[in-house]
């Protein structure tokens, strides 16, 4: 029978660390009780680090049925979106020839549930613009100038120079420590 570990992983450590400072010891006696003490503790804390791998890779396990989940219903609602505006499409183009033939009296019709009119958009008109127009070509008044920061220049000369400053002296960029991260097999 499995026994349940009650107490939290850094009260295991927190131990650990005591019985590990009596191994150190001199004293035989005590040495011996701090193995026997080891001996009892061990089990307890590799079934405390099971306890929390078997929790870690159920939830993987969970958030990748959920990631699966979630894009089966996002194909799914984009899949319905598409046959909405086929039909919205199908309808538009009914009720323009609608209007062709009938004039401002088609712009209308009604079902036994539903009505449908075809209207204007609203908003500002569509421009043109001319794409054949090289950049030089437009008039002083049309363009704009962007400044764009080079990130990949910034982060290749601080990781030369560990950080970057300006004239100035005011710190631009620097080099950070690395991250951790687990590998759990």
């Amino acid at each position: 029978m499995e026994t349940k570990i009650t107490e939290s992983l850094p009260q295991l450590e927190e131990e650990l660390e005591l019985i590990l400072a009596y191994l150190d010891s001199d004293n035989p006696e005590e040495k011996q009780v701090a193995e026997d003490i080891f001996n009892e503790l061990l089990p307890r804390l590799e079934s405390k680090i099971d306890g929390y791998i078997k929790v870690i890779k159920w939830r993987e396990s969970l958030i990748e049925y959920q990631e699966n989940e979630a894009k089966r219903i996002s194909d799914l609602a984009h899949t319905n979106k598409e046959t909405v505006q086929w039909l919205k499409s199908k309808l538009q183009a009914f009720m323009e020839q609608r209007v062709e033939q009938l004039g401002d009296k088609g712009k209308r019709i009604e079902g036994k549930l539903s009505k449908v009119s075809l209207c204007n958009n609203g908003g500002r008109p569509p421009i043109w613009i001319n794409q054949e127009l090289k950049a030089e070509d437009y008039p002083q008044e049309y363009k704009e100038t962007r400044v764009h920061i080079d990130r990949n220049k910034i982060a290749e000369d601080a990781i030369n120079y560990d950080e970057l400053r300006d004239e100035k002296g005011t710190l631009i960029a620097k080099v950070m420590p690395r991250g951790k991260h687990l590998r759990i097999k």
